[in-house]
């Protein structure tokens, strides 16, 4: 296997014209920090830190077409959700159904009367309910709780948890997802570090924006294979997230 590989990366180098150029050793190809360093350097990260991590996710969002909505508590972060759910008219049929999932951020917004005010029936992805899926089918609007957002790519994490399925952001229409400034960080370098600290994961997904494909005649289309739409809303001064893990 070593030769085959030293071949492979001779091949690289004469394509690259570099074929005469000595070879670098291991120990002079850059390494990634080690996870403790970059954990820390997150526990210490300031709140102007994390706001400037907030302008350059705005920044990012706009070429994908995401929608950033910046609120400063639970009550303006729960209004706009449901002057959203109220401005969206289903994409199929004529009942405004909503799936959201189990997570006690959410639970916390305390939503049902503001939707209920805007003729919208909210549900639950419950992990033991027998509904769930036909609630799921039936809903123009998935509202759910990344657990982290990726600054330099405007990009939201989502884990795969009871409770917490992949088709409340996958299945619906418009998607709409909370998360705290607490759990933006800047890369995929930091996110990852995270990721590795997660025991008993199922499954992930990356989100960047609503679904979107251009396959045919390289013309943009929303909303293919997905959410024709997705907003994200940043609490800035909310409650600490751990409290609703």
């Amino acid at each position: 296997m070593e030769n085959n590989q030293t071949a492979f990366l001779a091949r690289i180098r004469a394509a690259l014209g570099k074929e005469n150029e000595p070879q670098r050793a291991g120990e002079a190809v850059s390494s990634f920090p080690d996870d403790t360093v970059i954990l820390q350097m997150l526990a210490d990260r300031s709140r102007e830190e994390q706001l400037v991590l907030l302008r350059q996710l705005i920044a990012n969002a706009g070429a994908l077409n995401l929608t950033v909505h910046a609120c400063t508590s639970l009550a303006g972060a729960a209004e706009c959700i449901a002057a959203l759910a109220g401005d969206s008219e289903p994409e199929f049929g004529t009942r405004r159904e909503i799936i959201m999932h189990d997570h006690p951020l959410l639970q916390a917004l305390d939503l049902e009367p503001l939707l209920t005010a805007q003729g919208c029936t909210l549900h639950l992805s419950r992990h033991a309910d027998p509904e769930v899926r036909c609630n799921t089918l039936n809903a123009s609007v998935g509202i759910t709780a990344p657990a982290w957002g990726i600054a330099e790519s405007a990009t939201i994490v989502q884990l795969t948890r009871p409770g917490q399925p992949r088709s409340t952001s996958l299945v619906p229409s418009i998607h709409i997802a909370v998360l705290a400034l607490s759990h933006l960080v800047a890369s995929l370098t930091e996110v990852y570090a995270l990721i590795r600290q997660e025991h008993d994961l199922d499954s992930l997904v990356f989100i960047s924006g609503p679904s979107k494909t251009a396959d045919i005649e390289a013309h943009m289309v929303h909303g293919a294979h997905g959410p024709r739409a997705m907003h994200l809303i940043v609490l800035i001064d909310a409650p600490d997230i751990d409290e609703y893990s």
